[in-house]
């Protein structure tokens, strides 16, 4: 593999790891159905039905109904982080070959399509998940989530739409989202997970690097850490990927293998 081309996979990645950055969900135990029990010895129990913040720095953490207010002030420099991609976009438009780019904005095109299908749904389901009590505010921070997405859809639509087919439907159902993005989104995670044990080990010896951190984990310090009977475990990439294929979509696993 060349040096440009390793430059641009690095780029783009770069790009997409802000996606997972500032970030809410939840994993709703009924819609995981028996695949629960497959993943019962990566993921304990407690993970399902909790609403989580992940942050690329600081970790993730379990917040509730009583952390509202300081999840809707996290979640406002996401903003930020999605308009210095466009930035970003914009000035490698320059540098890189017609073809080096479109590559890369298709890509980042696709998954931007994604995350907005991914926290729309998790706006519009938000109660009927996590209960009729859970705050107005939370509801109202996955709807700004989703609308951050949107606003920034508009954004690449209006910098980069020649480049772009505006038209294309992309296919988002259960099915396909298992069997094409799943698996790309827990290496993702994965490697997120890898980088912030590498920041926590270099921090330590740079002051500036400290403060900063400190200073952005003092916007959800009120937010507890997520409570697990044990240290929470690795994915095992294929082991959940299979286990969800042959339990949800009745493919056997040894089909993955031709």
């Amino acid at each position: 593999m060349s040096s440009e081309i390793i430059k641009t996979t690095l780029f783009l990645d770069e790009l997409l790891e802000v996606f997972f950055h500032k970030v809410i969900y939840y994993v709703p135990s009924d819609i995981v159905g028996d695949v629960k029990e497959q993943l019962k010895d990566q993921i304990d129990d407690d993970f399902y039905d909790a609403l989580y913040f992940m942050d690329n720095k600081l970790g993730s953490g379990i917040f509730t109904n009583e952390n509202a207010y300081e999840v809707n002030s996290y979640l406002i420099g996401k903003r930020t982080f999605l308009e210095q991609n466009t930035f970003k976009l914009v000035e490698k438009s320059k540098e890189l070959t017609e073809f080096e780019f479109l590559v890369i904005i298709e890509k980042y095109y696709e998954y931007l399509m994604l995350f907005i299908d991914i926290t729309q749904w998790l706006s519009e389901n938000v109660k009927k998940y996590n209960g009729d009590d859970v705050h107005i505010s939370i509801i109202g921070a996955f709807h700004m989530q989703c609308q951050f997405y949107v606003t920034h859809l508009k954004d690449i639509c209006n910098y980069f739409g020649m480049c772009l087919d505006l038209e294309k439907d992309f296919n988002f159902t259960v099915g396909q989202f298992v069997l094409q993005y799943l698996p790309d989104l827990i290496s993702r995670y994965a490697k997120i997970e890898e980088a912030q044990e590498e920041v926590e080990i270099e921090v330590k010896g740079d002051s500036e690097e400290i403060d900063t951190l400190k200073k952005e984990s003092n916007q959800i310090t009120k937010i507890p850490k997520p409570k697990k009977k044990k240290q929470r475990p690795k994915l095992d990439d294929k082991k959940v990927e299979a286990a969800i294929l042959e339990k949800v979509f009745n493919i056997e696993n040894s089909l993955l293998q031709l």
